[in-house]
């Protein structure tokens, strides 16, 4: 047992303050980690989106590229079949090109991806080409439409010109 001297000084000693320091710094630490996650849940969001942005772009960017290698090719040896439209190349472009050469135009490769061919339809009169394309889907890459407008001028024809009218998402 203690001496009664210092169970004297014990009993005089006056009540503890309540300790308000750590109640306080747990909640301005909950709402500090509170503050960080939403920063962060913001911060992913906008990276998703900047990454969703350039895979478009960069779809975009390979059914224009398709469009101008087709462009290319019927300007150059394939010639006869810029006044024809799709539909009738394996019939009536036979001057000019082969079965097989009718077949690589409707489905090309620009970089690693496969680009189809789905519509050329020339207005005679007004001497310009609509030009329809699909990127095929793949890992990662949803099928992507893109179709473009193109003037045509001289005879023989020759396209020149060629605009996007319109980029279109996920394939039906």
């Amino acid at each position: 047992m203690p001496p009664p001297h210092l169970l004297q000084k014990l009993r005089s000693r006056p009540p503890a303050a309540p300790a308000f320091g750590m109640p306080l710094a747990a909640g301005a630490m909950g709402i500090l980690l509170l503050l960080s996650l939403a920063l962060h849940g913001v911060a992913m969001q906008e990276w998703l989106q900047v990454g969703a942005l350039k895979k478009l772009r960069q779809e975009e960017d390979l059914l224009a590229s398709g469009a101008h290698q087709l462009l290319a090719a019927l300007n150059g040896p394939h010639r006869c079949l810029l006044g024809l439209p799709l539909a009738r190349w394996e019939t009536e472009g036979g001057a000019c090109a082969s079965p097989a050469a009718v077949a690589a135009l409707k489905q090309a490769q620009v970089l690693t991806v496969s680009v189809r061919l789905l519509a050329w339809e020339p207005q005679g009169a007004q001497q310009t080409a609509a030009l329809e394309l699909s990127l095929e889907g793949g890992p990662g890459r949803a099928a992507r439409r893109g179709r473009f407008g193109t003037r045509l001028t001289g005879v023989p024809p020759q396209a020149v010109e060629l605009r996007p009218s319109s980029l279109a998402g996920a394939l039906p």
